[in-house]
């Protein structure tokens, strides 16, 4: 009742002009105005209310979002799908990647630019035809396994590297092939016994240190390599296969031999091994041309070993052909398979480049021991603008969309996102008449 009446006293004065009176909230606080404030994040607008004002980097005003970049993703408005006219790219190289460039280069999932941009037949003759035709100037797209650089041993004499562009084409593996029949499948083999049956030192399959490795004399798989030594001379006589053209997979191989402390032979752009075995010493060795070729003289030959990349394994006609088990870097056995050899990448890490691109023999556990990228190799400056465009649009898609919507069914693992990454700012460096052939906003 007090207060009351100290409150009507006080109203009655201030109605007067004796005295103001401020009547506050009951909480005695002022109330603070919450802003509405707005900020991008990517592509997306997000939305907070703050007390008074917005704070740093947030603002009143609604930003609009960033467009996202549809170069690459082969849909309306990509930009990699528009070319200044018709062409026609002359193709060659490594056969590690016919598959996939049969896929992106003809049939129904081929690149084509509406049309404008078509492909010559890919012969696949191997990495060595892939560079040599790319720096003479009859191809506009080269393929090689292993890039063209000096410190690789592939670059043709009298080449500026500094005059082309090199970039991740795809990501693979290859095994050591074997046709012994369905009894011996799942055979295992040690770097070590894989170069000495190149070299000369291990010619039959029943050998000493080839049962050991599979369990012993007493094992199932064991008692079955031993008999061959007995039972079935010509299965057990192992005819050694090798690439007798410039060959990035022999590159690979000889990598991994390499690499895993079995070979005295350094890499050297698969030079090598040309010719009658090169430094191969096995007595009963054949060569054979390319990766196609390997397989069908594997599928055709019994007792026969040799090294093939992994996605003609997959093809029906080639079901005849087992892939030895192999050794990771921390002594566990593995059969290939996409997901160990993504692992080899993976364990790599993302600075692969031209001058530092091997991922044979790389630790860990579940990581296939034989792995590999191949690349794509382009002039660095092209006279032709409908050219420069052409070949650079094809390899931009190549490496974003045809990765994602491609690679896994041609039997390789999609090129993990640094890759892409460092393909794409490697194309924007490619000019025609002083002007960038692919860029977003061309």
């Amino acid at each position: 009742m007090k207060k009351s009446l100290r409150l009507l006293a006080a109203v009655a004065l201030a109605a007067s002009g004796l005295i103001t009176v401020a009547i506050l909230p009951a909480s005695g606080a002022a109330k603070t105005t919450k802003v509405l404030c707005y900020r991008l994040s990517g592509t997306a607008v997000k939305s907070a209310r703050f007390k008074g004002h917005c704070p740093s980097g947030w603002s009143k005003t609604k930003p609009k979002p960033k467009p996202t970049s549809l170069m690459g993703s082969n849909k309306s408005g990509d930009t990699d799908l528009v070319v200044p006219g018709k062409t026609t790219l002359n193709i060659n190289g490594s056969s590690f990647d016919a598959p996939l460039v049969g896929a992106t280069t003809s049939g129904s999932t081929a690149y084509s630019a509406g049309g404008n941009v078509s492909f010559s037949a890919y012969p696949a003759g191997g990495s060595g035809s892939g560079r040599t035709g790319i720096t003479n100037g009859s191809l506009q797209i080269g393929f090689s396994d292993v890039p063209m650089t000096a410190g690789a041993g592939t670059l043709p004499s009298g080449v500026t590297e500094a005059n082309y562009v090199q970039v991740p084409y795809l990501l693979g593996g290859a095994v050591v092939g074997y046709n012994l029949g369905g009894d011996f499948n799942n055979l295992k083999l040690t770097a070590t016994e894989v170069a000495e049956i190149y070299n000369g030192t291990i010619t039959q399959w029943s050998d000493p240190s080839i049962v050991a490795t599979n369990g012993g004399a007493t094992s199932t798989l064991g008692k079955k390599l031993t008999t061959l030594g007995t039972a079935n001379e010509t299965k057990n006589k192992i005819k050694v296969l090798y690439r007798s053209a410039s060959s990035g997979t022999t590159e690979a191989f000889t990598y991994w031999l390499y690499d895993a402390g079995n070979s005295g032979i350094a890499p050297s752009g698969g030079s090598v091994m040309e010719g009658s075995g090169g430094a191969w010493k096995a007595a009963d060795i054949d060569g054979v041309a390319n990766n196609a070729s390997m397989a069908q003289m594997l599928d055709l030959t019994v007792g026969a070993i040799g090294y093939v990349e992994y996605s003609y394994l997959l093809i029906p006609d080639n079901l005849t052909i087992d892939a030895a088990s192999l050794q990771d870097k921390n002594g566990q056995w593995l059969q290939p398979s996409l997901t160990n050899i993504g692992n080899a990448a993976a364990a790599a890490g993302s600075a692969v480049t031209p001058d530092n691109f091997s991922i044979t023999d790389e630790p860990g556990n579940n990581v296939w021991p034989f792995a590999t990228y191949s690349w794509a190799i382009v002039p660095k400056v092209e006279s032709s603008e409908a050219t420069c465009e052409a070949a650079t649009k094809y390899l931009d898609w190549e490496t974003h969309y045809g990765q994602s919507a491609l690679a896994k069914g041609e039997g390789y693992v999609p090129l993990p996102a640094a890759a892409q990454a460092y393909a794409r700012a490697q194309l924007e460096t490619v000019t025609s008449g002083g002007t960038v052939c692919v860029t977003q906003s061309s």
